[in-house]
């Protein structure tokens, strides 16, 4: 790690930064300084770490002159055969993004009191954002007096405050005893640790030793504060109590395995249009740890947010109503592309055909129309054509009839089914239709205000309120344009799956730019590096889709998304009944025509028998 090298090389040659104090050897025995070495050989090797760190002060009042000082960092130096950064309180010279998350940290203390010792200053800015660096204060005083547990804990409560979570404490106690007219010294190491849940404790390690434990895998007995309104697919309260929705089941999950538990805390007047005012700031401010409703970098107020976790990448386009055409157009359409293309053809073959053959051009423009039509012609005039015309005849006719089949299909098909027409793509597709945007004034904001949507579009903006957008939205209303997100598109394409014709589709020309879904974290939170491994071992072992799934399925059940029907009289078995009104029609037709024989017959007899063309035939 030469860059490391070189930072230690630069730190020796500054003036004024002064050296970290030596712990003192007594006599000839290494007690403590062996202990101190094995400990942080330990530290070093079960954390894996390629550098060291080592805060202090160098206070002459410490040295006394019958203690042998040996230089721990030249011990520690000579041992691991890695970089070792010496500091002390210079305050020009900061190590913020510095160091690394693979540097063991050596902090020399005088008091365990934060506001006595000056170098939890330092640390504060030289370790931020390091939340897993192993960090070993070693306690020192010259009258080597030990801390209470009340100072041990007041030391670890700052710690976690300051979002250290891999910290131990160390100290020698010295015992002089006079047995016998002898003055006998003792000493014995002490080794103490914490945790932070469901509270700060110190927990004693002086007769297990060091072990290497992150207390970010184990939450058991803490609770998470969770502000929860109903936003499918992301997060949603079911009824009874539990956390559903992609993200919030992620959450749920998160919290189960590192067995803590967590309090949903419904909130009122709160939907996705107007989260960013208030709820999205709550971690911000400290009230809670995590939000399980994530927001992007598009959101209003983005920028006021501390800390962030980042999820999946979102965008926004515009959804716009499919463009069906209407049937008897397309039928007509149809026709005369096909059934014309191919009569035009035929009518100019036949019609140069004939003329040129025998100069009765009349005659071919008859045969043509006649094969088109399917209409027979007599066993004599087919008698007299000439015997390769009539394949030629007997060709055309069958493809005649092959497109009159196609058209009768065709003409029953634009009835019973809806192919789309041109859609909406673009600003100009969007421009040239008489179609509305429907949205929020934080939409616009969002959208338009901040440049995320043409401003073209501008003058086709409809602003209303809510609850107006989320009941037109609800119903499918197509006869407005509206703008959705990567996740809300996800529950239009559910309520639309099981109708006929879909209503609605993406603009794919009239999107913003992507942009990364994030959850809302406290500043320099100790969650995050936890979080963010739980989360992408959970991609990996396919519990993201389940996620998606199973929330789309509470969703459903709860009536949050609702799947549309069409609005059409399913398909019934005939029977006599329905043919009722037919044959009385048909019986009263008949009737009618039986009517007009008879006086037809009746008005033919006396006209003969006025007339007399009877007798005279006689």
């Amino acid at each position: 790690m030469l860059a490391g090298l070189y930072f230690v090389l630069g730190l020796w040659i500054i003036s004024g930064v002064s050296a970290w104090p030596m712990p003192p050897v007594l006599g000839e025995s290494h007690g403590e300084t062996q202990f101190l070495h094995n400990l942080t050989r330990q530290m070093a090797s079960r954390n894996k770490v390629d550098s060291l760190a080592l805060f202090g002060v160098n206070r002459k009042m410490q040295r006394s002159r019958h203690i042998l000082v040996q230089s721990l960092e030249e011990c520690l130096s000579k041992a691991f055969q890695i970089p070792i950064v010496v500091w002390g309180l210079r305050g020009n010279v900061t190590l913020r993004r510095i160091l690394g998350e693979r540097t063991l940290v050596g902090v020399s203390i005088s008091s365990v009191s934060p506001k006595e010792e000056p170098i939890f200053d330092v640390l504060t800015d030289g370790l931020f954002g390091l939340h897993h660096v192993p960090i070993l204060f070693i306690y020192k005083r010259l009258k080597s007096q030990p801390p209470t547990g009340d100072q041990l804990k007041d030391l670890f409560s700052w710690c976690w405050r300051q979002k250290f979570i891999n910290v131990f404490v160390t100290y020698q106690q010295i015992r002089f005893t006079n047995l016998t007219g002898d003055r006998n010294v003792s000493w014995e190491n002490y080794l103490y640790t914490y945790t932070a849940f469901p509270e700060v404790t110190v927990r004693n390690l002086t007769q297990t030793g060091y072990r290497h434990t992150d207390i970010m895998m184990d939450f058991r007995g803490y609770e998470f504060r969770v502000p929860v309104f109903q936003d499918p697919p992301n997060a949603f309260r079911l009824p009874n109590g539990r956390l559903s929705g992609t993200f919030g089941l992620m959450f749920a999950a998160y919290v189960h395995h590192r067995m803590g538990h967590y309090r949903l805390e419904p909130t009122v007047d709160v939907d996705r249009y107007n989260y960013h005012e208030n709820l999205m700031l709550a971690a911000t401010r400290g009230e809670i740890e995590i939000g399980v409703h994530p927001y992007s970098s598009m959101q209003p107020g983005a920028e006021r947010m501390a800390g962030y976790f980042p999820l999946v990448s979102t965008n926004t386009c515009v959804l716009v109503p499919w463009q069906h055409e209407p049937p008897p157009g397309r039928f007509i359409r149809y026709v005369v592309r096909v059934n014309g293309t191919f009569l035009l053809v035929l009518l100019l073959a036949l019609t140069l055909a004939w003329q040129l053959a025998r100069g009765e051009g009349l005659r071919g423009i008859q045969l043509s129309l006649v094969t088109f039509f399917l209409q027979p012609i007599s066993d004599i005039d087919f008698r007299r054509l000439a015997e390769p015309y009539k394949f030629i005849h007997v060709a055309a006719l069958l493809g005649s009839f092959v497109l009159w089949t196609m058209r009768t299909a065709n003409l029953s098909s634009v009835f019973t089914s809806q192919f789309p027409g041109y859609q909406i793509d673009s600003v100009e597709d969007f421009l040239a239709s008489p179609l509305r945007l429907m949205l929020t004034e934080s939409e616009v904001e969002m959208y338009f205000t901040a440049g995320n949507l043409p401003a073209a579009l501008r003058p086709r903006l409809q602003v209303v309120n809510r609850s107006t957008l989320l009941e037109h939205l609800d119903k499918l209303n197509a006869s407005y344009a509206y703008c959705t997100t990567t996740e809300h598109w996800s529950v239009v394409q559910m309520q639309q799956e099981r109708l006929k014709s879909p209503r609605f589709r993406l603009a794919s020309g009239i999107c913003t730019g992507t942009h990364i879904l994030r959850y809302p974290m406290q500043w320099n939170s100790p969650f995050q590096r936890n979080f963010f491994r739980f989360s992408s071992h959970a991609k990996q072992f396919g519990l993201w889709p389940h996620w998606r799934s199973k929330g789309q399925q509470d969703a459903s059940r709860m009536g949050l998304e609702v799947k549309m029907m069409d609005d059409h009289i399913p398909f019934q078995v005939l029977n006599l009944k329905d043919f009722e009104m037919l044959l009385k029609i048909y019986l009263l037709s008949l009737t009618g025509c039986f009517l007009c024989l008879l006086g037809e017959m009746a008005w033919m007899r006396y006209w003969r028998a006025r007339t007399g063309v009877g007798r005279l035939i006689n």
